[in-house]
């Protein structure tokens, strides 16, 4: 009974011990975050910030680089126009967003013979070296006629005033000081 009660009490004590060493452990990184409290979680913070952004930004490029439905002919073929949008996309956008979303067309037909065109396009305009992804979206970029887009730049020209400067006055006229020596007489 006494060799019992002596293991029971050893037993207790190291488990005291142990876990009082855990305890410290514990205590000890909960003082750590605690000093350094900001700084952990500012990586987080940023990110959950600047996530929306970045969703914004690639959804600005996908309508950007989108070569919709106006830019096909009736038979899906490219127009000038859309040449033009795929050989900037394909060459002077940045790297990373060179992209090429190709509007689906009516039926499987039609959204085939638009990414077929699209294609042809890139690989003449791009001989060698890698070709630029070329996606089909759903999404119609949003787009305005020429005559209209016209009407707008030309009501905005009219409503512009002409530039004026100033009359002078007391308190902004050129004192002696600043007037350039023999600016004012004849040579």
């Amino acid at each position: 009974m006494r060799r019992t009660l002596t293991a029971m009490t050893i037993f207790a004590l190291s488990f005291g011990v142990i876990g009082c060493a855990e305890m410290r452990h514990k205590a000890g990184i909960d003082y750590a975050r605690n000093v350094s409290w900001p700084q952990p979680f500012r990586s987080a913070d940023s990110e959950s910030v600047i996530a929306p952004f970045e969703v914004m930004r690639d959804n600005g490029w996908r309508e950007n680089n989108t070569i919709g439905s106006g830019l096909f002919s009736s038979q899906n073929a490219l127009s000038d126009a859309g040449m033009i949008k795929v050989q900037w996309i394909a060459t002077q956008a940045p790297q990373n967003q060179r992209i090429v979303y190709v509007k689906t067309g009516g039926s499987e037909q039609e959204t085939s013979a638009r990414l077929e065109s699209v294609q042809l396009a890139v690989s003449q305009m791009i001989p060698s070296g890698p070709l630029p992804q070329i996606l089909v979206t759903e999404i119609e970029p949003a787009t305005s006629s020429g005559a209209y887009q016209t009407l707008v730049h030309r009501a905005l020209i009219k409503t512009t005033p002409t530039p004026r400067l100033g009359k002078f006055s007391g308190v902004n006229a050129p004192t002696q000081q600043t007037v350039a020596p023999n600016a004012g007489g004849s040579n």
